[in-house]
């Protein structure tokens, strides 16, 4: 009887993570913008950028993979998925390490966010230089949306069915390594538009 009572209830909790991540995803591509104090965050990197010169790219974000496959590129905001929730990051940041989740790592440079799906790893800023070590990474711009869709419901398919606690956990892992690839390709396209 306690099985049965789990069960709607395991699929009520994947169903809100899959909406939730859904609207996550059209926040992020409607460029709504958080407030922090009364002042949207935007206004606050703006003010930063301006104290950095003309590109504002101040922050120097290397991420790097255990394949050795990485990207070093100057920007002037960063937005990681970090185990806790999202962690932004300015020029400025005092030193600090964070472990980071399965998600989108989003960073601003020359104006226009590029957001780059990390599958977990550690994050560690000092003198205005973040470093991200993750398992694996792929930029937005390889990921097709249709497949990143077919993924979603796979994963979530798969989520369902899984009886034990490793294939339940297993597939949390599909479902979130998808939502975040479906995140990434909704991004791109609403920065298309």
């Amino acid at each position: 009887m306690a099985r049965t009572s789990q069960v709607p209830a395991a699929i009520l909790l994947l169903t809100a993570g899959v909406l939730l991540a859904r609207h996550v995803g059209e926040v992020f591509c409607s460029g709504a913008r958080p407030m922090v104090r009364g002042r949207s965050v935007s206004s606050l990197a703006l003010q930063a950028e301006k104290e950095g010169g003309e590109s504002g790219d101040r922050v120097l974000l290397k991420v790097l993979s255990p394949e050795g496959a990485g990207i070093s590129q100057s920007c002037s905001e960063v937005i990681l998925p970090s185990a806790s929730g999202q962690l932004g990051v300015l020029a400025g940041h005092a030193p600090m390490m964070s472990a980071l989740d399965i998600g989108v790592l989003r960073y601003k440079q020359g104006g226009v966010w590029k957001p780059l799906v990390v599958m977990g790893g550690f994050a560690s800023i000092d003198s205005n230089t973040l470093s991200v070590l993750v398992n694996d990474f792929e930029t937005a711009d390889k990921i097709e949306m249709d497949q990143a869709k077919e993924a979603m419901d796979e994963a979530t398919k798969r989520l369902e069915k899984a009886d034990s606690k490793k294939d339940k956990l297993d597939a949390t892992q599909m479902v979130k390594k998808a939502a975040a690839r479906l995140q990434a390709a909704m991004f791109m396209t609403g920065a298309k538009k």
